[in-house]
């Protein structure tokens, strides 16, 4: 039985060229952003990594990448946000209680070393990273292929 049949629509799984190329824009889109981390550039933790990661999932929805592929280059993009820059802060050193190093949390405590802190972003970028994957995945995709629908039919009537 081929995989296109256990497929319950082509969005699920997706198309082939778009499947396979949206994890490798993911995965050279955070090792960009972790060399640019990790030379001391802003390319951390910011607001504008979930507006990216909502174009990406619209993205994906256009090209017909799949859902399964969306949400797992997201809670990649999620898990990176969470656990590389306290990774960083781990292994030069240049760790403090506070700041660049530390992952997005909405109380103000902190770690008191860290490898608690590298260990805090882990166990948060697992849970919450997947959690934002799936919601923002659903909706980005969602609007993707209605954005690819209402264009395929305004140019299919002209």
């Amino acid at each position: 039985m081929a995989l296109r049949d256990v497929c319950l629509s082509p969005h699920l799984i997706g198309g082939s060229p778009a499947r396979t190329a949206l994890p490798l824009a993911v995965v050279g889109l955070l090792l960009l952003a972790s060399v640019g981390f990790a030379v001391g550039l802003n390319t951390g933790i910011s607001l504008w990594w979930i507006a990216l990661a909502l174009g990406i999932a619209v993205a994906a929805g256009i090209a017909g990448a799949g859902l399964v592929p969306t949400v797992g280059s997201l809670w990649l993009v999620g898990f990176w946000w969470f656990a590389f820059p306290p990774l960083v802060g781990y292994l030069t050193g240049n760790w403090t209680g506070a700041g660049r190093y530390s992952y997005p949390r909405m109380m103000g405590y902190g770690y008191q070393s860290a490898r608690g802190e590298l260990l805090g972003g882990i166990e948060i970028g697992v849970r919450l990273g997947l959690q934002f994957a799936v919601v923002v995945g659903l909706v980005g995709y969602a609007v993707g292929v209605i954005v690819s629908r209402l264009s395929t039919r305004t140019s299919g009537s002209k």
